[in-house]
């Protein structure tokens, strides 16, 4: 009888101490769960840098602005827009975008539309960095003006004055624009594109690519 009591205690113990190995596990498993994700919300901020909205004239390293460019600024505003396949704030700008030019597109296409935004019209680029042609991969490092190189982002090519010149004048914006939620970012946008509206219809007349 006596030797039975000990076998059940130390099978009792035996069992406990499972269960808290368990417990412990769990633990661990779900604190290595929350580093992973707080990791990946960490790396976010690589998309959401501090940067300025102010329009410039110069492209990265003076690198000659391209034809593309030249030319459809005779039409109106060009709006740049840079994705690629595995890129968590491209996929939350996504839809952003296309309700601001109330456009439908893959995210693999490559699309050049020329939509109208509030009477004016606005050439629309869509490149997938992963999908799309050398001639917009390179576009692409030259208007990363903060020299980010993060996706997603956002380029609006007006056009200003410049000692007597009328050239492209543009302007870089990146990630989710450091906004929580798609309305704010969908003002902040419209905002922006009216901005730069007002500057391209003071000196399109004098445009002469």
């Amino acid at each position: 009888m006596k030797k039975i009591m000990i076998i059940q205690v130390c099978a009792l113990i035996l069992v406990s101490s499972s269960l808290s190995l368990m417990l412990v596990q769990t633990d661990i498993y779900d604190r290595v769960q929350s580093g992973i994700v707080e990791v990946l919300c960490l790396s976010c901020l690589k998309l959401e840098p501090i940067t300025n909205t102010d329009f410039i004239f110069e492209t990265t390293n003076g690198i000659p602005h391209p034809d593309f460019i030249i030319e459809n600024l005779t039409k109106g505003v060009i709006f740049l827009h840079y994705s690629e396949d595995a890129c968590l704030g491209c996929d939350i700008m996504y839809p952003v975008i296309k309700d601001l030019f109330n456009i439908e597109f893959g995210k693999e296409e490559m699309v050049y539309n020329i939509t109208n935004f509030e009477d004016y019209e606005i050439i629309y680029y869509y490149a997938n960095l992963d999908h799309t042609n050398e001639i917009m991969k390179n576009s692409f490092s030259i208007y990363d003006k903060d020299d980010i190189k993060g996706l997603p982002m956002f380029s609006i090519i007006t056009l200003g004055y410049d000692k007597g010149i009328i050239k492209p004048y543009y302007t870089t914006l990146y990630g989710t624009l450091n906004l929580d939620n798609d309305p704010d970012r969908l003002d902040y946008l419209k905002h922006l594109l009216n901005q730069s509206i007002d500057i391209y219809l003071q000196n399109s007349e004098g445009y002469n690519p």
